[in-house]
C-alpha cells in the first residue's frame, strides 16, 4: 500500500532588517574577476572617454553585468544597485542609468564603405580590443584549430522606435549581421544596421574582418540565400574559402527539372530522411565566356526534394551551391545543415541579453548597446565553456543566469576584501569553487 506524504502547513512572516547585506546575483563576482584576469579592465581603462566622473571601466563593468544578470533595459540597473550586496561587491559606486546612456552615446561607432545609401551601418571600434581578446583566447583553448566554421546571417529586431525603419517583412526593425563561430559557440563580427538595409550587404566586409582576427585559420563559409552573391562567390574561391550555401531557387529550377536529372536517395549517418538528391549542370549569370567557363569548373549545384506519393508531385525544397569539389553529396547537405542549429541559437541567445528591447531611438546607442551584448555573449560562453562542469556547456544563457549567476549569498568586507558567504549546503558552492580554481588556468 502507497504512502502519501503530506507537507506540513507554514505560517510566513514578513520581517525587515536593516543591517543584513545580501545579493541575489552573487554569481556576477566570478563575472568581474574573470573582466579583471583577462586583461578586459586595463583594455576598458584604454578607453579614455571619461574625463571626470565614473572611469570607462566602470561603467563597462556595469553595463557587461547588467545584460549578463538578465536586463531588458537600462532602468533594470536601478534595481541591482539598489541591493545592498550587490553595491558593495561593486565597490559601492555604481553610476546612475542616466551616467550608463550618456556613455553609450560617447563609444566609437565606426561606418564602413558602402556602395549603398539605405539606411546606416556601424559597429563599435571599441569594443572590438575586447572582442579579439576574449576570441583568440577561446580560440587557443580549443587546441589552435586551422579549419574552423563561419555562419553569415542577419537578424531582424522588432521594435517600436520613432527613428527605426521597416524591414523587407514590412515592420519596424533593425537588422544587424552576424558572423558566428560554432566551434567557439562565439560572434566573432558584426555590424548593426538600419532595418532598410539589404539583407545581401556586407558579407565579404564581414569574412574580412574574421580573416584579420584570426589570420592562421582557413574558413569553411555557411550561408542562407542572400549570401548568394557571384562576386562574393568569386572571390572566395580567389582566396581558397570554402563555402556551402543556399541559392535562389528561382533561377535553376526550370533549367534543373529540365534534365532530367538523376534522384539518388539522400542518407546521412544512415539515417533515411525522405529525401532525394540530384547534381545538376546550371550556368550562373556571366560577363565573359572565360568568367562562364571559370564559375562552371569551381561550383557544383545539388537539388533536394521530399519523396512523397506519386513521381509527378515531387517538389523541389532547396538548392545548395559550393566550391568543395571533392566531398560526398551526404557531406556536403551535412554541413550546410548545420548552419539553422547553430547561427538559429545565437540569434536565440542574444534575445535573452536585452537584444529583443533596444534602449534608445538614438542609432548609435543601439549600436554600442548590440556591441556590448555580444561581448557579454562571448564572455559568458568562455567562462562556460572553461569554467563550469561539462554537462553545462550547451546550456542556454537564461538556465546559466538561473543556476549560477543568480545565486543568494552575504556580502562582507574585511581587510579591503569583500567576502561572498555562502550557505554551507547551497548547491552553487562546489560548482563556484570549482569554477574560481579553474579561472587561474584560463587566465594563466
Amino acid at each position: 500500500m502507497d504512502l502519501l506524504i503530506h507537507q506540513n502547513p507554514v505560517a510566513f512572516k514578513f520581517e525587515i532588517s536593516k543591517k543584513m547585506s545580501a545579493t541575489s546575483f552573487a554569481g556576477c563576482a566570478l563575472i568581474r574577476e574573470a573582466i579583471k584576469r583577462l586583461g578586459l579592465r586595463d583594455i576598458m581603462k584604454s578607453f579614455s572617454l571619461k574625463k571626470m566622473g565614473y572611469a570607462d571601466e566602470v561603467i563597462c563593468e556595469a553595463l557587461i553585468l547588467l545584460m549578463a544578470s538578465g536586463g531588458r533595459c537600462l532602468s533594470d540597473w536601478e534595481y541591482l544597485k539598489g541591493e545592498m550586496g550587490f553595491d558593495r561587491m561593486f565597490g559601492g559606486a555604481c553610476p546612475s542609468v542616466d551616467t550608463l546612456e550618456r556613455y553609450l552615446r560617447r563609444l566609437y561607432v565606426t561606418a564602413p564603405e558602402r556602395k549603398s545609401e539605405a539606411g546606416q551601418v556601424g559597429y563599435t571600434t571599441l569594443l572590438e580590443d575586447l572582442q579579439r581578446i576574449l576570441i583568440r583566447k577561446a580560440w587557443k583553448k580549443i587546441g589552435s584549430p586551422r579549419k574552423m566554421t563561419l555562419d553569415l546571417d542577419a537578424m531582424i529586431l522588432e521594435t517600436n522606435k520613432a527613428d527605426a525603419l521597416y524591414c523587407y517583412e514590412k515592420v519596424k526593425a533593425y537588422q544587424p549581421m552576424n558572423a558566428y563561430c560554432p566551434e567557439l559557440g562565439m560572434v566573432l563580427a558584426h555590424e548593426f544596421r538600419d532595418g532598410n538595409v539589404s539583407p545581401r550587404e556586407g558579407y565579404q566586409r564581414i569574412l574580412e574582418r574574421c580573416r584579420k582576427l584570426l589570420p592562421k585559420v582557413r574558413w569553411i563559409v555557411r550561408s542562407d540565400s542572400a549570401g548568394y552573391n557571384n562576386d562574393f562567390l568569386d572571390w572566395m574561391t580567389g582566396e581558397r574559402i570554402a563555402y556551402v550555401m543556399t541559392a535562389p531557387e528561382t533561377e535553376a529550377l526550370d533549367a534543373g527539372l529540365a534534365q532530367k536529372p538523376t534522384w539518388l536517395p539522400l542518407i546521412p549517418d544512415g539515417i533515411n530522411l525522405g529525401e532525394e538528391i540530384a547534381e545538376i549542370l546550371y550556368t550562373p549569370t556571366f560577363k565573359s565566356r572565360e568568367e562562364l567557363h571559370k564559375r562552371m569548373n569551381e561550383r557544383r549545384y545539388f537539388l533536394l526534394r521530399k519523396t512523397v506519393g506519386q513521381q509527378d508531385l515531387f517538389p523541389v525544397q532547396q538548392l545548395i551551391v559550393t566550391n568543395d569539389l571533392v566531398s560526398s553529396r551526404e557531406k556536403i547537405i551535412k554541413k550546410h545543415r548545420g548552419r539553422c542549429g547553430s547561427v538559429e541559437y545565437f540569434h536565440s541567445q542574444t534575445h535573452q541579453l536585452g537584444m529583443d528591447l533596444l534602449p534608445s531611438n538614438s542609432f548609435k546607442v543601439n549600436c554600442a548597446w548590440y556591441g556590448l551584448g555580444c561581448v557579454t555573449h562571448n564572455l559568458l560562453r568562455l567562462l562556460q565553456h572553461h569554467l563550469f562542469p561539462k554537462d553545462w556547456k550547451n546550456m542556454e544563457i537564461r538556465t546559466l543566469r538561473f543556476r549560477f549567476l543568480r545565486s543568494v549569498a552575504m556580502v562582507l568586507q574585511k581587510a579591503r576584501r569583500v567576502i561572498l558567504r555562502f550557505c554551507e549546503n547551497h548547491p552553487i558552492v562546489p560548482i563556484y569553487t570549482q569554477a574560481w580554481q579553474r579561472l587561474d588556468a584560463l587566465t594563466g
